[in-house]
């Protein structure tokens, strides 16, 4: 290879970061953990927070939408399913569901 490749390759490794040491440090969303009250239309659920990092979240109704795997595999969540998800700061009513638990209310208690 002549000079030129040579420098462009050099500087392109300088650029890349390696994403699979580092893990994202999302300091605009907490996460939470709580149940399903009722399904609505478009994908959307009715969520009560049953456990959240920040103590005034517990308690609320959230609007929760489904994200990632959960929407391209077309996961079923129930009213009455254990959900986990993440709340931005910027919008405290509404919820992405990341996770659906195996078990139910009553089981979990």
């Amino acid at each position: 290879m002549g000079k030129v490749q040579d420098h462009k390759r050099a500087a392109k490794a300088r650029r890349q970061v390696d994403t699979t040491t580092q893990k994202s440090q999302d300091t605009d969303r907490f996460e939470i953990e709580g149940v399903v009250e009722a399904c609505l239309p478009n994908t959307m659920f009715r969520v009560k927070v049953t456990n959240s990092a920040v103590t005034p979240m517990i308690g609320q109704e959230l609007l929760g939408t489904l994200v990632g795997k959960m929407r391209l595999y077309r996961i079923r969540v129930m009213p009455g399913d254990i959900i986990k998800g993440y709340v931005s700061k910027y919008d405290l009513k509404k919820c992405k569901i990341t996770y659906r638990s195996t078990q139910n209310a009553s089981q979990q208690i």
